[in-house]
């Protein structure tokens, strides 16, 4: 190989070395934006209507779900897909998240993607694969709810912020009428074994 070659190779990959590295790591953005909220709330010490925060409210249904109704309506509907959605759209996933008020719409979005190996988020069942920080771990609000069950149900889901000896934090919207903490216990594997969840969304954009 000639030398101007060789330097030409050696030049492209440098460039594409560094692409990478001023890329931004999206799960890495999206805990980060979970854990600001988190002390935006003060650690769920602040509750929904306090003054200060309703623009924060606000924000979370207008640009995570393009919702535009009342104050009123902000409050007294359960806001937590609509904090997910934010913190999705903030941190850059695009056109790669379903965005939406219900947490069961972006499961089954997600279920699909794993069908049709779409490597953006996918569904799994909490005992196939282990949980990473920037995952979701989604949990039903009402009876006979399963990994299966087709269509919308009221449900939950954090977003996994922190992974210690068999345990996963978890930071969620609209936690006792704020934004808090939730502990998930862990096997040997970093597997949820916690018995309410139903369902891991991947994160791997």
């Amino acid at each position: 190989m000639k030398p101007s070659i060789k330097y030409i190779l050696a030049a492209v990959a440098a460039l594409v070395i560094l692409r990478s590295l001023k890329k931004p790591n999206f799960k890495k953005k999206v805990v980060e934006l979970a854990k600001k909220e988190l002390k935006r709330w003060n650690y769920g010490r602040i509750k929904e209507g306090n003054a200060e925060l309703m623009p924060t409210l606000r924000d979370y249904y207008k640009t995570g779900t393009k919702t535009f109704k009342s104050d009123r309506y902000y409050i007294d509907t359960a806001w937590s897909a609509a904090f997910i959605s934010y913190i999705m759209k903030m941190a850059g996933a695009g056109e790669k998240f379903k965005y939406a008020q219900s947490h069961s719409d972006y499961i089954q979005a997600a279920k699909e993607n794993r069908k049709k190996n779409i490597k953006t988020f996918q569904a799994f069942k909490k005992n196939e694969i282990p949980i990473t920080v920037g995952d979701l771990v989604c949990y039903p609000r009402v009876a006979g709810i399963t990994y299966e069950t087709p269509g919308l149900y009221k449900s939950h889901c954090d977003i996994i912020t922190e992974i210690k000896p068999g345990v996963a934090v978890g930071i969620g919207g609209n936690i006792s009428d704020s934004v808090s903490a939730s502990n998930y216990s862990l096997d040997s594997n970093n597997k949820i074994t916690t018995e309410k969840v139903h369902v891991i969304i991947k994160t791997l954009i």
